[in-house]
């Protein structure tokens, strides 16, 4: 997966790695945790991180996957790709407010990208100019529920049964 980040004078393409085939939607989002588990905890998937480059950025633009089978909604690899875009438009330093545009079918999260940040919206192209202090509030949250039934003390220290 490629995002691909403008500047004033520039194009650069950012490779992103793909989700391991295990990472699914019921494996971020599990229907059940047993909270009282004492011996062992859900181990949470990992989605690869982006580097973020360190230029200034005016524009951040990915295409989002439309999945023709299955809810798009729930897609692991259209979720990578606007965690992904987040990451780097959150990482602009100071007052600079960047834009973000999702080519895409369907509209992006609408959690992490909210409907009052939307720019324009032109058939599949959707522009965003997200608040970047919320979106790194956002971005400090876990990624899945599989994250928030881990008992006090124990992050860091899952053990499989």
């Amino acid at each position: 997966m490629v995002l691909v980040i403008q500047d004033d004078e520039n194009v650069v393409e950012l490779d992103l790695e793909h989700a391991d085939k295990n990472v699914t939607w019921d494996a971020l989002y599990p229907e059940w945790i047993d909270e009282e588990q004492e011996k062992y905890v859900h181990v949470c998937p990992n989605l690869p991180k982006i580097k973020v480059p360190t230029r200034r950025l005016d524009l951040v633009v990915v295409k989002l996957p439309y999945p023709k089978e299955g809810n798009w909604s729930r897609d692991v690899a259209r979720l990578h790709l606007q965690m992904a875009a987040a990451t780097v438009a959150a990482s602009a330093k100071g007052f600079f407010r960047g834009h973000v545009m999702f080519v895409s079918r369907c509209f992006p999260m609408p959690n992490l990208f909210w409907c009052k940040d939307l720019v324009s919206r032109r058939g599949d192209v959707w522009l965003y100019k997200p608040n970047l202090n919320t979106l790194r509030d956002k971005l400090q949250l876990p990624i899945g529920s599989c994250e928030l039934s881990l008992p006090l003390g124990m992050k860091g220290e899952t053990n499989n049964p």
